[in-house]
Order: structure tokens, then sequence, then C-alpha cells
């Protein structure tokens, strides 16, 4: 029998992925501060995780200052699905960039996704629970998804879907466990990393020095270069990134353990995605619950009892005979939570230099547990002279979001493209 969600803002609830984490590595305290570091990450996300970690491993002195606790932000609420590619499908990113420029997107988006599942599924990380394998569906039938619906009756039963393919390169994970898993690689690495430490200010004490004030104890920490990895915002301390960043919800719950049920009608292990745009996904957790992704707000912060109820109905039109069931057993929603990310207006993230001595990798849009590992790793590589390889995101135009009238634009959009969706799958 499910326990009832609280009724407060998603975005803080708490999360299937805290109540089965591992431990949390020590990580420092205001007074284990150095005078100057080479390199401060602003955001201890999947990105500033990343960098962190190639920065240190090059021997940079570096600091990694995270507001809340590491994971808290999407990171580590996400769904835990890792594939290929970018938030922005392979012809748009071609059309906007040109071809040269997609070509090395794409190879460092699968250098991304390469360098999760080592780690993933290493032993050091075996706590991520990685399971291969992703399967993408559509409401209607496409001659370029090669599983027509006669056969989808082997991975899901679902009236609504039509066609589908699988990734085998792709796969899923708890996406909290390998944050923890990371931070301890970073500590053993040299890193320092304070958690709970609000960045109050930062400006440029020399032209190679800038200092950085954090909370609640208001200390300034010295650093040569900094890098903002914060994800959804730029942060009040840097409205530059901000204005070019819409933050935009989605909402996550997860069933009560359901085994026998996800066994009838959802008998595959793979992690399942729709092809919509605000589409669903969903996928079995090892407890034998079912997690289940849907619908986007950039306006909207739902309370987690809105969520559940948005689930309910969300899996009763996609998986009728299984909610029918669940409804028989008594099974309900345990976990309900949202997520917030930053989207560019082209859904291309933002990776490179925001000045003389400071960089940014921000706005992976929803896809970045692929991408945002290899943006740090770049920027992490021209900090310390090894390498060059940020030209493909030189490219990427710098288009303004308008604060409340973007997040209203961004909203319009995802109501018109679900409205075409429900068109399309009627008039099929």
């Amino acid at each position: 029998m499910s326990s009832a969600a609280p009724s407060f803002s998603a975005s803080f609830a708490n999360t299937w992925y805290s109540d089965t984490a591992i431990a949390v590595s020590d990580c420092h305290g205001i007074d284990d501060i150095d005078d100057l570091y080479d390199v401060a990450i602003i955001g201890a996300g999947l990105a500033g995780l990343s960098a962190a970690l190639h920065l240190a491993q090059t021997g940079a002195r570096v600091v990694l200052i995270e507001k809340y606790n590491i994971g808290d932000a999407a990171s580590g609420r996400n769904g835990g699905f890792c594939t290929n590619g970018w938030a922005g499908s392979e012809p748009a990113i071609e059309k906007l960039l040109g071809p040269d420029n997609a070509a090395e997107l794409n190879a460092l988006a699968s250098e991304g996704l390469e360098w999760m599942r080592a780690r993933c599924f290493s032993q050091s990380y075996s706590a991520c629970q990685p399971v291969n394998g992703c399967l993408t569906l559509s409401l209607f039938a496409d001659d370029h998804l090669p599983i027509a619906q006669s056969e989808l009756d082997d991975f899901i039963k679902g009236p609504r879907y039509k066609s589908g393919s699988v990734d085998h390169e792709g796969f899923h994970f708890h996406p909290l466990n390998f944050l923890r898993c990371l931070t301890a690689e970073c500590l053993e690495a040299g890193v320092t990393i304070l958690q709970n430490c609000p960045v109050l200010h930062m400006a440029e004490d020399t032209p190679s020095r800038t200092l950085i004030t954090v909370g609640p104890t208001q200390t300034s920490i010295a650093a040569k270069t900094t890098v903002i990895t914060t994800g959804g915002t730029g942060g009040a301390y840097f409205k530059q990134l901000s204005k070019l960043l819409v933050p935009v919800q989605t909402f996550i719950a997860v069933s009560a353990p359901m085994p026998e049920i996800l066994a009838q009608h959802i008998p595959t292990p793979y992690a399942i995605a729709d092809t919509r745009r605000a589409g669903n996904y969903f996928r079995k957790l090892p407890d034998g619950r079912l997690l289940w992704g849907m619908g986007i707000s950039a306006l909207s912060a739902p309370s987690s009892a809105y969520v559940r109820r948005l689930a309910l109905q969300d899996i009763a039109a996609h998986l009728p005979e299984m909610a029918k069931e669940m409804v028989a057993a008594k099974v309900g929603i345990d976990y309900a939570w949202s997520g917030t990310m930053g989207y560019a207006r082209h859904f291309m993230p933002y990776v490179g230099p925001l000045g003389p001595n400071s960089f940014c990798a921000a706005g992976f849009g929803g896809h970045g547990m692929n991408t945002a590992p290899i943006a740090g790793k770049l920027i992490a590589e021209v900090i310390s002279g090894t390498a060059n390889r940020l030209q493909p995101f030189h490219a990427v135009p710098k288009q303004q979001t308008y604060g409340t009238l973007g997040k209203t634009a961004a909203e319009a959009y995802y109501r018109m493209i679900q409205g075409k969706d429900r068109l399309k799958e009627f008039l099929a």
C-alpha cells in the first residue's frame, strides 16, 4: 500500500534516490580552505564534478562550491537515463552550427557516454546499479524505427505505442549514487569540496585573481580561474548566464513495489522513452518499483500531491491495463518530485569562456548525463593547457531568453507541441 506524497513543492520533495543512496563522503568545512586555488568551480553537479576531477588529475588546486548538498539538483534527481546525443536533434544541430561542428559534437557526445559507461560499470561504482539498454517508442508507425507494433509486446503492453527501437549503447542507473561515487573520487584526487555554501558575491581582486564570497560565514575564497556549472540558471552572482537559459521543471513519480505487475506489463529490463519532445520516460527500479517521468513546465512549481495525481493519470493513459491492476492491488505512488533543467532557446548548452579567467558549462536541457561530464572535461583541458576542443561550442549563438517572457514562451511552445502530438495521434 502506498504512502501519500506530501503536499509541498515537488522541487524540494524527498526522492527514491535519496532513500536508497549510499553514504555521503565527508566533505570539507570552511576552515579547510587554502589561501589561493588554481580553479574555483561553482556548482557540484555532473559538469562541475567532472571538471574538478579532470583538473585535479593534472595537479591543479581545485575548490568545488555547492549551494546545497551534492545531488539535490537535477544531476541527482533525474530519470537516470544515459544515452548518446544532445538535447537538440542531429538535424537541428547541423542546421544551427554546420556539418563540421555537428560531427565534432556527435563525437564528443559519444565520448561522454563512454566515460559514463566506463565508470558506471566499474567495481568502484557498483552502487550505481547500471542496466544496459534503452528502448525508444513512438505513438506512430515509423519506418525509421525497426520494431513494429506486432513485436512490441515483447517489451511493453501499451496499445498506444506503434513502433520502437533499442539502443544497446545506452543504459540506466542510479544518478545520485553516481554523484556520490564521483564525489569520493574527487576527494581522493585532492579536490576541496564545500557543500551548503551559497556564493554571495564574485569580483576580480586583481586581473589574475577572483574573490568569491560564500555564506553563511561571509568567507572569501581566492582563485585564479572560475568555472560556472550551475545547471538551470547562472545564479544571482552571474546574471549574464541566467539571461541565456530558461529554468524548466520536469516531474518524476515512483510507485510502490509491484514486481509481478511490472513483469507482466513491462517485460523488458530496458529504460523506455517515447519520441515526443514533452513525452514520457520510465523504467523499472531494482526493488520492483516503476519510475515514471512526465511533463514539462517553465511557469508552475506544483506540489508533490499534484505530481502524484498526474502520474497516476498519465500511467492510465498509456498503460491502461497495468493501471487497472495497480488500482486493484492498491498500488499507489510513494515518491513524487520535480527537477529543474536549464534550456537555451536552441537546446544547446553554453560551454566555454565567459571572460579572461572565467568559464561556464550549463544548459544541457535534460540530456546531461553524457554531455555534462564531457563538457567538464573539455573545460579542464583548456584550463590545464593540455588541449582545446571547444571550437564547436564557439559557434553556438548566445540567445537571450528575456526572463518571464522567455518562460511564458517556453510554456506556450511545449503546450503547442503537446497539442500537435495529440492531433497527430488522433488523425493516425
